[in-house]
This record gives structure tokens, C-alpha cells and sequence, in this order.
């Protein structure tokens, strides 16, 4: 069952109306969400385009879907998957040390917290007040622990105000893999900027831009993410509300994402800009990613890395292989879907949360079983491993199955094949 999504006529981030079509995924179901066979029949399904706005440079999906039904029943679990439990501890160990002279007395908020993988490192270090912001009722009812406190609901203008009121201002605000979900971003933005002290700093993390260029991760794209940043297009964002980016860092995360640090025009940290942000504006700007056409260009070499997996699979399933998804994610289901992979191609889908196991992925309608499978005789000749971002950690995990002929299937940056031949060359933790 398709459905018309709320079509946006104006730029989400300025308001403007010079906005142009870049990309067409068709018409998809909702990549965040997992389902069983009842609800097969009336699963909804939405088109997915990306446009550029020519007045800010801002590129964004132009048709949004309720954020009450992508965010409030979430299966993304970030404490299941070891690398990021690492590197938000080292994440949390920064941000204090840098911003915090006196921890026991800073207030930090971090909205769409998820399951506390990072809430839970800021306590370790004796923050005083630490409070987590999520909408998804089911992942925050499961968190556990005195020292943080829980609002079970959307980070808004609204919200911050009725905080401030009752609790005062941040020192920090904190949202990682977030600020790209955001329905009405101008709010949220305002949120921030009312809920900071006048020398807070609101440090989030996102996937960048240019790694999804460069390295063809068009399963970064679907309906929950509903911005892709440039830097170029957040410096005029933040300016619009008196704020500044004001350093950044490149982190490996999700295949390659930036930390940025933001604070308010007259804060003590306005004027001590790290060159790293003009420099990379200005690379930016050399590779066109205020103009439409790297946009475009983008999407024609999007279809042949399309064209490369379809006929990989097609050639193995015809020669008699099994083959099986590992990574039932938002990005393996755009990947599937923007595709046309379906139980012709693979059998099932893997995956290491035990919450996802025993559904199945949206739109195509392959079962979720657990990793067991493969340490077992129906384990599949080839597994594709949606999940490439974290390659390291799952190579390991799979070690076994490689040493015993099965073969992993990397969908991207580039199509390729790991065999056992490939595990000492392979950096395994």
C-alpha cells in the first residue's frame, strides 16, 4: 500500500523555494521499522527523493513522514555493537575533560539518547546532572540507572524552555546520529540555543556529507535521515540562529562521520576558531558541493554500483550458492529495496540484536534470525554484509565461518568478495 508523505515546498533549513530534484529511490517502505507477516498486507510505502536547495546549499529528503511513526517504537540499538560502545566512552572522556572544569556541577543533555550508550560514560565521570532526551518509549523504558535522568519524549523549543524553567541552563547538549532525524529542524535548532548557557557548547555527531560521495554510501538514504551535511550548508544554518561551528573532527563512525563543536556568537569559544573549518569549507566549495551537478553526477555513478551488486548476486544464486544479508539495518533495507533484492537473491537476514530477531525487514520481507546460523551445517555459502561500516568487528566475529568456506560479500565502498584467504590481511580486534 503506497502513500502520499507530506511533500515539502520550501527548504527545511532556510525557507527557500529554489529547490531541484537529485535523486528518486521510488517508492519504498519505511527503512527504520521491522514487521511481522500479519502486518505484510498493509504495510505502508512512501516515494523517497532527494533535493538540493540552490539557496543554502542544504540536501534533504522532500518527502517527510510523521516523526511519531519513525521514531516512537525503535529497534536501532547503539550498545549492541562493541565499536560504538567504544567510541562513545572515549567520546564522553573528551568532551568533560575539554569542557567541564567541574563535572559534579555541569549540567549535560543529550537528545535522542537511545539506550544510554553514552549517558551512561558521563556518570562514570561524575556528572552532575546527566539527562537523557528519546521519543522511543519502548528503548527508554529499558534503561536502568538512578544517575540519569529520562524524558521520554521530542526535543523541542517548547521542551527546552518548560527545562530551563524547572532546571536551568546546559553546559553541554550532546546529539549524535540525530541531527539528521530531525522533522522541523529550525525548532530544534532554537531548542539548543535556548536550553545552552551563554558558554555552552552543543557538540553532535553526523554522517558526513562527502563520505557519502566519495565513498557511494547511498544506504546512508531513507525517509528517518532526512539531511545530509555539508559543512558548508550547517555554517549558514548555525548563522541564522547567532551560532558558529566553531572546530571539528573527523571520526570513523558509520563509515565516516564529523564531531562538530557549535557555540553562541558571543560565547569565549566565538573567537577561537579552529582553522580545520576553513579549510574544510574551502575543500567543499572546490568539489562543488554547493552546486547542484556533484549531486547528480552522485547519483548516475549510485545506479552502476547498483548494476555491480545486482549482477554479482544474480551469477552466484545461478551457480547454485546460498546466500544470506548480515546487518538488518535502516541502510541494509535501502540498499535492498533501492536495489530490488528480494528471497530470489538471499535467503534470509542475520543480525547480532536479539530485538530484531524473529521479524522481518520492511519491503522485501526477509526473516531475521540470529548469528548462530553460521556456526552451524545450514550455514549460507555467502553472507552480504550490510553492516559494511563496521567490516573489522563482524570479520572477526565470522572468522570461523570464513576459515570454513563461507565467503562475505561487501556491498560497498566497492563490491568485493573476503575469503579466507583475506583474514591475514584483515586488521581483526
Amino acid at each position: 500500500m503506497s502513500l502520499v508523505a507530506e511533500v515539502l515546498c520550501n527548504c527545511a533549513f532556510c525557507d527557500g523555494s529554489d529547490m531541484v530534484e537529485v535523486m528518486d529511490f521510488g517508492i519504498v517502505a519505511l527503512a527504520g521499522g521491522f514487521i511481522m507477516p500479519a502486518e505484510f498486507d498493509s504495510e505502508k510505502r512512501y516515494p523517497l527523493r532527494i533535493y538540493f536547495c540552490n539557496d543554502c546549499c542544504s540536501l534533504q529528503v522532500i518527502d517527510k513522514i510523521k516523526a511519531e511513526s519513525l521514531f516512537s517504537d525503535y529497534f536501532y540499538r547503539s550498545s549492541s555493537i562493541a565499536t560504538l560502545c567504544h567510541h562513545f566512552t572515549q567520546y564522553a572522556s573528551e568532551v568533560v575533560s575539554r569542557f567541564l572544569p567541574m563535572p559534579s556541577k555541569a549540567t549535560i543533555i543529550e537528545f535522542g539518547c537511545n539506550d544510554g550508550v553514552l549517558l551512561r560514560p558521563l556518570a562514570d565521570l561524575g556528572v552532575g546532572s546527566v539527562v537523557g532526551i528519546d521519543p522511543a518509549t519502548n528503548i527508554v523504558q529499558e534503561m536502568d540507572d538512578d544517575r540519569i535522568r529520562i524524558i521520554n519524549n521530542f526535543f523541542t523549543e517548547d521542551l527546552a524552555k518548560e527545562f530551563v524553567a524547572t532546571s536551568g541552563k546546559a553546559d553541554l547538549v550532546l546529539a549524535n546520529n540525530v541531527y539528521a532525524h530531525i522533522p522541523d529542524i529550525q525548532d530544534v535548532t532554537r531548542a539548543i540555543r535556548e536550553v545552552l548557557c551563554e558558554d555552552g557548547v552543543f557538540v553532535f555527531e553526523v554522517h558526513y556529507l562527502g563520505k557519502i560521495i566519495a565513498e557511494m554510501q547511498y544506504d546512508m538514504i531513507y525517509h528517518e535521515h532526512l539531511y545530509y551535511y555539508s559543512l558548508l550548508g550547517l555554517r549558514r544554518h548555525f548563522a541564522r540562529y547567532g551560532m558558529a561551528i566553531f572546530d571539528l573532527q573527523m571520526v570513523p563512525t558509520h563509515g565516516g562521520s564529523v564531531r562538530y563543536f557549535v557555540c553562541k556568537n558571543n560565547s569565549v569559544y566565538a573567537d577561537k576558531i579552529n582553522p580545520k573549518v576553513e579549510q574544510l569549507c574551502e575543500e567543499e566549495h572546490s568539489l562543488g558541493y554547493h552546486r547542484k551537478e556533484a549531486y547528480i553526477d552522485f547519483a548516475e555513478k549510485v545506479e552502476n554500483r547498483r548494476t555491480e551488486l545486482m549482477c554479482l548476486l544474480s551469477r552466484l544464486k545461478s551457480e547454485g550458492n546460498t546466500i544470506a544479508g548480515y546487518g538488518a539495518s535502516g541502510r541494509a533495507n535501502t540498499i535492498i529495496q533501492y536495489c530490488g533484492i528480494t528471497s530470489h537473491h538471499i535467503s534470509y537476514m542475520i543480525d547480532d540484536s536479539e530485538a530484531k530477531i524473529g521479524f522481518y525487514t520492511p519491503g522485501s520481507h526477509l526473516f531475521i534470525q540470529s548469528n548462530d546460523v553460521l556456526e552451524s551445517s545450514d550455514a549460507p555459502d555467502y553472507i552480504l554484509l550490510f553492516a559494511w561500516s563496521f567490516l573489522d568487528e563482524i570479520i572477526a566475529k565470522c572468522s570461523r565461518f570464513l576459515r570454513n568456506g563461507g565467503k562475505i560479500i561487501v556491498p560497498l565502498p566497492n563490491v568485493k568478495v573476503i575469503t579466507k584467504n583475506d583474514l591475514g590481511k584483515l586488521k581483526l580486534k
